[in-house]
């Protein structure tokens, strides 16, 4: 049996070697679309926006916003702040030239020193919405540390039982104006590397086009059995074990060989790093043998190549779309995410992501090796039952 196993997956593998869509899909087509996903993703992530400032009343308390809080150091750097009037404010925001505006109405400070409301008039482009959702946040947070302040003030004026006079209420702004910024961005990360466009893109692809590239060795049942040759090669003594069993080798000796020639490929030309290589590999093989059993499975299900093509693809980009391959896993929707964790494709990028973030070993992949393993051996032996079936017949 293991001499006819050999026997066939090598045969196998030197059929696939001299197909060349087959080279295309393996390590080719992995890598182009990474580095074309990777470029459109990539570049500087970190936020950048550009602020109009409308302050029509250049008094202290607006001036506590506009010098403050936009000129903290934790903001400084990430946003440029263009102080123009309002119409000009308008129009850069409407043109798109600015993410958001902040409007500072004539008579701010005078209403904040008695004790009115603060108020700030914030306009979004739409086009940077995360930009816009930073100058909502930041004219909230100042509004309401305007209000704790006067809060502040008012109680302990009542608690002395005098009424508040023009200086306590000009000191009342004066230290609305000098209060910290409310509202701080700070670059940092989770772990302890930065997940690059590459770091998650070569794995992300790799992964895709592996279930294609399995797809092969139990397609070929299909294929041979139509032109004759398995049966030819079962009237030689090869056992149906045997015959599957060198299928499943060639199968699995070509997707691990795509997965590693990708790191590779990902490490030499974009500086990508995978993480731990031995916690690599382990993934890798066990992310391989999950896409054979689900592949082998769906593949039993059809009685034709252009069933099995089908189903094949229709399986393989169900399990992309929720497994995060085309998407950052932090940027779907929470829903989706949840359902990620069905897939061995969510799964795996789990653990490459994993692995390069936090600078583990194999204990951080565990979990996702346990998954994609475990999923490979249920399918991997539902297919093998079908497929005896189906050599047998």
């Amino acid at each position: 049996m293991v001499r006819t196993a050999l026997l066939v997956a090598g045969k196998d593998l030197r059929q696939r070697l001299r197909d060349r869509s087959a080279l295309v899909i393996a390590f080719v087509a992995p890598f182009v679309l990474a580095a074309i996903i990777g470029l459109a993703f990539g570049g500087d992530s970190a936020f950048r926006a550009t602020y109009a400032v409308a302050d029509a009343d250049r008094g202290p308390v607006a001036a506590g916003f506009t010098d403050g809080v936009l000129a903290s150091p934790g903001l400084r750097d990430l946003v440029t702040v263009r102080r123009v009037d309002t119409g000009a404010a308008r129009a850069l925001v409407e043109r798109g030239e600015a993410d958001a505006a902040f409007l500072l109405p004539a008579g701010f400070t005078a209403s904040v020193q008695q004790g009115g409301a603060a108020t700030i008039t914030v306009l979004e482009s739409g086009e940077n919405p995360i930009a816009g959702q930073v100058a909502r946040s930041l004219a909230e947070a100042y509004a309401a540390e305007l209000a704790a302040t006067q809060l502040a003030v008012r109680t302990a004026l009542d608690a002395s039982g005098q009424p508040p006079t023009k200086t306590e209420a000009r000191r009342l702004g004066e230290r609305a104006a000098a209060g910290r910024a409310p509202v701080q961005l700070v670059e940092g990360q989770t772990g302890g590397r930065t997940i690059e466009a590459a770091n998650y893109f070569g794995p992300s692809m790799a992964i895709f086009f592996l279930f294609f590239t399995v797809s092969f060795g139990a397609r070929s049942i299909l294929a041979e059995r139509r032109q004759g040759t398995l049966r030819r090669l079962l009237a030689s003594a090869a056992s149906p074990g045997g015959v599957l069993a060198g299928k499943a080798l060639a199968a699995f000796t070509l997707g691990t060989a795509s997965v590693l020639v990708m790191w590779l490929a990902t490490t030499l030309v974009f500086g990508a790093d995978w993480g731990d290589p031995v916690a690599v590999v382990t993934l890798t093989v066990s992310s391989v043998l999950s896409a054979i059993g689900i592949t082998a499975l769906v593949v039993t299900l059809a009685r034709t190549d252009e069933q099995a093509e089908g189903y094949s693809s229709l399986v393989v980009f169900t399990l992309a779309l929720l497994g995060g391959n085309f998407v950052y896993l932090a940027q779907l929707p929470e829903l989706l995410q949840r359902l990620s964790l069905l897939t061995p494709n969510g799964w795996a990028l789990r653990g490459f992501v994993d692995l390069v973030a936090d600078g583990g070993g194999l204990s951080t992949v565990a979990a996702p090796v346990a998954v994609t393993l475990t999923v490979g051996l249920v399918t991997g032996g539902l297919a093998l039952y079908r497929a005896r079936r189906m050599v047998m017949a």
